[in-house]
């Protein structure tokens, strides 16, 4: 993340094997040939998000909160004020929990890191939101 760059498999080969102690490499310039064109957008998506997630700048979480009108809006406004970005949202009533009057809303939020994400769950503890964590 820090080089902006993606390598595929076969041309980190080339990395895997110089970083090896092998003393016919020692004390020479070795040139490394990395290329990333054979990688699938889908799978650069998916290392992005796995990179983001596992820094703490991605939280996903489901909150259960009262269905009525207001509730999503409340919601929203909770995590704004704590300076969370909402990258997906899904307000769900087919498969919430087991109290009809309460609904699932599964956020997923983009985050600073981990004690940002402390920083929203003291928020949602403070405001009575039910949650769990996905």
């Amino acid at each position: 993340e820090l080089e902006k760059m993606v390598v595929e498999g076969a041309a980190a080969v080339s990395l895997a094997a110089a970083a090896l102690d092998d003393p016919n490499l020692t004390n020479k310039k070795i040139v490394l040939c990395l290329t990333g064109g054979n990688i699938d957008v889908t799978t650069i998506s998916k290392i992005i998000d796995r990179g983001l997630a596992a820094e703490g700048r991605l939280f996903r979480f489901t909150a259960y909160v009262s269905d009525r009108p207001g509730s999503l809006a409340a919601l929203t406004r909770l995590l704004a004020a704590t300076g969370a970005s909402v990258k997906e949202i899904e307000h769900d009533r087919h498969f919430g929990p087991a109290d009809v009057a309460l609904v699932g809303i599964t956020c997923l939020l983009e985050t600073r890191d981990f004690d940002h994400i402390e920083e929203i769950k003291q928020a949602l503890a403070n405001a009575d939101v039910q949650y769990v964590v996905k």
